[in-house]
């Protein structure tokens, strides 16, 4: 038995063993953080660096606690679902396997540094349910909890900047700490928690930023922009959920120098200065860490792997390993080959035997992003050129007797001259898994219905005019002339039909129904998009015994073209990742269940004999943060409607005052005859100029005094936590693809600050009694507390039947803690 195979099992009875009460300890843990909360919440601590400190403290303390369900990380001996990701892609690094992903590569590049750093050499794949190896996999979820743990003091500090008290950003930093989805994503080898963290980061880096506004250039000022910077580069380069918060600090760019625009104290020179800062930190610094991260990406992984069908056939061919390298250069007739779309995101030309359910019924072709013997395909002659073969081999044959047997006859083709395919040569690509002809004709393609259906028709020898093509070249690698030549790897091609005229074409964004195995729909586009890349095609492998291999040497490629060619379909298949009609998505749920918690997920198999974890949040932290929304709002508006009536009477107080004057200077006039005309002009003036000199802030009487200085930090709060929270959550919304709950987890974070910051704003005000302030805070945090320790066994996990330990935690009816069905209603 291994090391760690021991330990896991000795951790599975001391699990057993906690299963015993422990009423005693229990309340003393309790007291213990009863006590904590307390002294963090006193006013004679005056060192602010203490709550950044400590807070990490506490994070590592709720991570490592241990109570009567087993909370420790590692005993979680079972590679559980959402978990097979995010370490197989660690692997492959750490075997410099090329892989394909939808996501940037830096968080997983992490997640293979840390298992390098524990000893691991990537020689495990992650499989669901299975039983983790000799491998010192504990250390890389600690390496992944980190991340989880530097989210409070950020979070801490954050609010600190924004305005709140201790007691406030306190509450803020507790409310992430203690909340249930965020732990249980942070204790097991998953990306959530370092894009968390970088969002997080890059928020407490825009604050503290706007916070230097009045010392712009200063050292502080430039390394807070700078950091921005860092932050966009990192959070970007984790998933492209990042742009998201990236679009935050834009928007807040945008204004900024709008403001600085209209101050006319400021010199054209500072202006352009302010502009060139920004566009380095916020554009320059931030590109350039996405950039270096792919960088490191194509570095790494230098062996082929199961993503090489995602990259271009010139990027595979300089992989260790690949088979490409060895390709004969020239096409000729009787090779075989596969023919790869150059759109990005493209597959490889592909057929099998199933056949469409509509249209002609005929052989289904796809395309296929795979290695699969039904990627091939045998270039041949016309059918008239066959016959006329044919026909003359039979003349021969007559002519010469027995010398037509079938063993002569073979090697009289072989010895007949290899005919190279050249640029406007007429083919028919013949599929040898099953000997159908790749065939257009007047149908309608089951997707684009207004363009024709591709299909597998007749066989080697039988077949019509429709099976046939025409090879037009588009261009050739610089290496090698444009002669007219086919050659693998180097050459892009279009396939025109030879009797329609439309083009072969291939678009990755349309996908077969579950008919077609999910595959990229094959059509005959009648557009005639010659410069469309989904219309342009290469060989990929190729075949024939008869040519001699190519000059590997020659094979290059470029890093740019590498890296727009796996972002784009980067952002193609993520596209496509719509939910599928035809089955259920058990982990899957609508971003309208989110804010209100009306759903959770299942992070593991739910058999009795397995510890069950299941990601929900804390319903005290997301309820609040959601409700905090409306109150805000109804917040702002209060706030206009008493500065709109103090506006107004002030107005009509100015406009009294006005008329008074007019009035006593009118009856001076007639007591003078009128002869102090100027006077009251002058009179005039002057009281206009009094009254439209006074500062113009919003004075209330009955409601809580805000200064200029008050009202502007209370609006950029409300665009940074309102603005994130929208930013965050609304593109789920309207976007096709499937969702689940940790899409939320961005948002989450902003309801939470905001929550905070509105009871901080209200209990600040003068007229709170200390008493009811000191009350409001202890309800606050005491709810978040027991609401977490309430549902902790769902975090931690449960060993044995969900019913004895969760019955009393279905606080929603849509919950599948214990039966697995989705929820009814969308809140």
């Amino acid at each position: 038995m291994s090391g760690h195979q021991e330990h896991a099992r000795l951790d599975y009875g001391d699990f057993l063993l906690q299963q015993r009460p422990h009423h005693h300890q229990h309340d003393e843990q309790q007291e213990y953080d009863n006590e904590k909360l307390h002294l963090i919440d006193s006013d004679d601590l005056d060192h602010e660096f203490y709550y950044p400190v400590k807070q990490p403290a506490i994070s590592v303390a709720i991570k490592e606690q241990r109570k009567p369900v087993d909370t420790s990380l590692g005993p979680s001996c079972e590679v559980i679902n959402i978990q097979i990701d995010a370490g197989k892609f660690g692997s492959y690094y750490l075997r410099g396997e090329h892989y394909f992903d939808v996501h940037p590569p830096l968080a997983k590049m992490l997640v293979g540094y840390s298992g390098y750093l524990g000893g691991y050499n990537g020689s495990f794949n992650f499989p669901s349910g299975e039983i983790y190896p000799d491998i010192n996999y504990p250390f890389m979820r600690l390496f992944n909890a980190s991340f989880g743990v530097v989210m409070i003091p950020m979070a801490f500090w954050t609010a600190r900047e924004l305005g709140l008290s201790r007691a406030g950003a306190t509450l803020a930093a507790t409310m992430v700490l203690l909340d249930n989805a965020y732990l249980a994503i942070s204790r097991y080898i998953l990306l959530d928690s370092m894009l968390l963290s970088s969002t997080i980061f890059v928020v407490l880096a825009l604050v503290k930023f706007r916070n230097q506004r009045n010392e712009a250039f200063s050292t502080k000022w430039w390394l807070w922009l700078a950091l921005t910077g860092l932050g966009i580069g990192c959070v970007s380069s984790v998933k492209w959920v990042g742009l998201f918060v990236t679009a935050l600090v834009g928007l807040h760019t945008i204004e900024d120098l709008w403001d600085l625009f209209g101050d006319l104290t400021l010199s054209k020179t500072k202006y352009v200065r302010h502009w060139i800062a920004r566009i380095f930190c916020l554009i320059i610094i931030p590109a350039t860490i996405y950039v270096s991260c792919f960088v490191m990406h194509f570095r790494i992984l230098t062996n082929t792997g199961p993503g090489d069908g995602h990259m271009s056939s010139l990027f595979q061919a300089n992989l260790n390993g690949s088979t490409l390298k060895n390709n004969p250069l020239e096409v000729a007739f009787g090779s075989k080959v596969t023919i790869k779309n150059t759109g990005h995101g493209g597959g490889i030309l592909h057929s099998h035997k199933q056949t469409y359910p509509g249209g002609s019924r005929q052989q289904q072709v796809t395309l296929y992003h795979h290695k699969d013997d039904n990627n091939h395909f045998v270039i041949r002659k016309p059918h008239g050129y066959v016959q006329l073969k044919e026909q003359r081999e039979q003349q021969e044959k007559e002519r010469g007797g027995e010398q037509g047997d079938e063993e002569q006859q073979n090697d009289k083709r072989n010895e007949e001259p290899i005919e190279i395919v050249k640029d406007g040569a007429m083919l028919r690509l013949v599929h040898p898994s099953t000997g159908r002809n790749l065939h257009s004709h007047r149908i309608r393609a089951p997707i684009t219905n207004d363009q024709w259906e591709v299909s597998g028709y007749g066989n080697p020898d039988e077949g019509d005019e429709n099976d046939e093509w025409v090879i037009e070249i588009v261009s050739q690698s610089a290496q090698y002339p444009m002669d007219g030549t086919l050659r693998s790897l180097t050459t892009r091609f279009r396939l025109r039909h030879r009797v329609l005229g439309c083009l072969l074409t291939a678009e990755s964004t349309k996908t077969l129904p579950s008919w077609g195995f999910s595959q990229v729909q094959v059509y005959c586009d009648q557009r005639n998009l010659t410069s469309s890349a989904f219309s342009i095609w290469n060989i990929e492998e190729h075949w024939n015994d008869k040519l001699p291999p190519g000059d590997a040497t020659q094979y290059k490629t470029d890093f740019w073209q590498d890296f727009w060619h796996l972002n784009v379909a980067m952002m193609t298949s993520n596209n496509g990742l719509i939910p599928d009609p035809d089955k259920e998505d058990h982990l899957a749920s609508l971003p309208s269940q989110w804010p209100f918690l009306a759903v959770g997920m299942r992070m593991c198999g739910w058999s009795n004999n397995q510890r069950k974890i299941w990601l929900i949040g804390n319903p005290a932290v997301w309820w609040s943060g959601s409700l905090s929304l409306g109150l805000f709002a109804i917040t702002l508006t209060y706030y206009y409607i008493v500065f709109s009536r103090t506006a107004k009477t002030s107005s009509k107080v100015l406009e009294r005052d006005l008329n008074e004057h007019q009035a006593r200077v009118e009856r001076q006039e007639q007591r003078k005859g009128g002869g102090e005309s100027g006077e009251s002009e002058r009179g005039q003036n002057h009281l206009h100029k009094t009254f439209s000199n006074q500062p113009q802030q919003p004075p209330v009487s009955s409601c809580p005094v805000l200064t200029k200085d008050e009202w502007e930090d209370f609006l950029f709060t409300g665009k940074v936590l309102v603005g994130g929270w929208f930013l965050h959550y609304l593109p789920f919304c309207v976007m096709g693809r499937v969702t689940y709950l940790h899409h939320y987890f961005p948002a989450l974070y902003f309801t939470i600050l905001l929550c905070a910051f509105l009871l901080d704003h209200v209990l600040k005000k003068s007229t709170i009694r200390w008493f009811t302030r000191w009350a409001v805070w202890s309800v606050a945090y005491l709810t978040v507390i027991l609401t977490f320790l309430w549902f902790a066994p769902a975090t931690y996990g449960v060993m044995g039947s969900t019913n004895e330990v969760m019955a009393n935690r279905q606080w929603r009816s849509g919950w599948n803690i214990i039966d697995d069905h989705k929820p009814a209603s969308w809140i």
